[in-house]
């Protein structure tokens, strides 16, 4: 078993230094264009954004396909907005995490101290399991996912899951859930003193000069979103139906560009906008009861790609909407792509171009 704090403090705070560029990497972007260009074709992806980021550097990000394609509008990495998914949990850890180091958290205290008009369950629990999936929330029931109702606030938006039992007894099983992280953002906004979108805005998104990251509102005209896709049963491209993401904002519900994310990500490669201590607690696996290890801290998954090596970071799917977004610690790599498509598969892309950039 491998010492994951010691590997993590080995390679992941080394210092963001050099001078790469993107003419050092002028057979490996020739090689990442013609990669992405098979991957669209092969897995019939609409638009694709992919940002790369070497040794602190940005040495490629471009766009691919559209982002509407009726209108053909093409993808632009710094503008073109997409849906991110289940990476808005690691966006909001970073929230989570500012508040512990102020105090205003604790982890490991019952979540009734944070919300106490939470309705009562068999079981107590924490902000860590719910932030780990430990917390035995439910998932999405069948149709969720379609939701198309606004949610005015998040204390409105638990409605949709705040009467239902936890399936287990915490920390028994991992358990993934989006619901959870609803939780978790009132407990986040009532620590703060701010509304959850409102302390993302000033307390993550513009301290990281994230300009193009926000909840998608669905009232709000955005000329740089993307349009919305999936498949129908014949594998062709349609739009996709609209839904109302205001139901689970910090789980799923921020839109995005791949160079902002890819921002996001360095930001988090040493310290710096959070303490080393608060980056190692929040990529660290968690662990159930019986010591089996989730892969899963708190908002970060870890992965490992094809040669074994530690990937940390999180995928996104939403209505409309596909996320992949890693970094490497060994190699000094962060990866970013998004699709417009549900459900979409950017099959070995990911594991080929860490092994472009692996040294």
């Amino acid at each position: 078993m491998r010492n994951f704090l010691q590997y993590f403090y080995s390679l992941i705070f080394v210092a963001l230094i050099g001078c790469s560029s993107a003419d050092q990497y002028s057979k490996e972007i020739i090689k990442v264009d013609k990669l992405v260009s098979n991957t669209l074709e092969t897995n019939n992806l609409p638009g694709l954004s992919l940002t790369i980021v070497k040794d602190g550097n940005k040495i490629y990000s471009k766009g691919f396909g559209y982002a509407d394609i009726d209108k053909q509008i093409q993808v632009l990495p710094s503008k073109t907005k997409f849906r991110i998914g289940s990476f808005s949990k690691t966006l909001a850890a970073s929230a989570l995490m500012k508040l512990v180091e102020e105090g205003k958290i604790d982890l490991d205290a019952s979540i009734y101290n944070y919300v106490p008009d939470y309705p009562k369950k068999k079981w107590d629990f924490t902000s860590r399991q719910i932030a780990g999936h430990l917390s035995g929330i439910r998932s999405y029931n069948e149709g969720e996912m379609m939701i198309n109702e606004n949610f005015s606030n998040v204390k409105d938006a638990l409605n949709v899951f705040k009467m239902d039992s936890l399936l287990h007894k915490p920390d028994t099983k991992y358990h993934y859930s989006t619901h959870a992280w609803t939780l978790l953002s009132l407990i986040i906004e009532n620590t703060s003193g701010q509304s959850f979108l409102n302390y993302m805005q000033t307390d993550v998104f513009d301290k990281l000069n994230m300009n193009n990251t926000h909840a998608e509102k669905i009232s709000l005209t955005d000329v740089e979103k993307v349009n919305y896709y999936m498949l129908d049963s014949t594998k062709q491209i349609i739009v996709a139906p609209e839904v109302d993401n205001s139901w689970k904002w910090a789980g799923g519900g921020f839109i995005s560009t791949t160079e902002d994310v890819a921002k996001f990500l360095l930001a988090h490669s040493h310290n710096g906008y959070l303490t080393q201590e608060s980056l190692t607690e929040m990529i660290s696996p968690q662990k159930n009861i019986d010591g089996e290890i989730t892969n899963y801290g708190i908002g970060w998954r870890t992965r490992y790609d094809k040669n074994n090596n530690t990937l940390i970071g999180h995928t996104g799917g939403s209505i409309g909407g596909t996320t992949y977004a890693f970094m490497a610690p060994h190699s000094n790599t962060i990866i970013v792509m998004t699709t417009n498509l549900s459900n979409a598969s950017f099959g070995n892309l990911p594991d080929d171009l860490f092994e472009l950039f692996n040294e």
